[in-house]
């Protein structure tokens, strides 16, 4: 079984634990019920993110695919990923390249919270690697 984390994981395990810190520091100072408001403003999104930031990514083996972003996780088994692709999200000041798994049925599964950013039409090489990679292992699980 094979992961891949996302180079965002750390930052949002950052983000949150700064707001943890000012979660605890309002809470320790505080004399009034209007001081519970940015303990909740801030200490909920604490708790989300230095809790799910590590399981950020995708893992992938003979059996599937597994990936975990934001607010869910989804899991595909080898059967119903007809290809992965890599996708690409124009933006107005930067572009995104991102995997993209085409299912049997004709849709299609974007990854963002493995998107790689880039100025210009060039594939960023990150991602590129991670969809040969994810592919490679998705073509020898069909022929086995």
């Amino acid at each position: 079984m094979q992961k891949r984390r996302s180079p965002w994981a750390v930052a949002y395990f950052l983000i949150g634990i700064v707001c943890a810190l000012v979660a605890v520091s309002t809470a320790a100072f505080a004399n009034r019920v209007d001081d519970l408001i940015p303990i909740v403003l801030t200490g909920v999104p604490a708790l989300f993110l230095t809790v799910r930031a590590p399981m950020y990514g995708v893992s992938f083996g003979p059996k599937g695919l597994k990936y975990s972003g934001l607010l869910r996780a989804r899991s595909y088994e080898w059967s119903e990923i007809e290809r992965v692709e890599c996708a690409t999200l124009p933006g107005t000041l930067l572009s995104s390249d991102l995997p993209a798994l085409v299912l049997v049925g004709g849709k299609s599964d974007q990854l963002p919270m493995l998107a790689g950013y880039g100025s210009g039409s060039t594939v960023n090489r990150r991602v590129e690697a991670l969809v040969a990679d994810i592919e490679k292992v998705r073509a020898a699980a069909h022929e086995a």
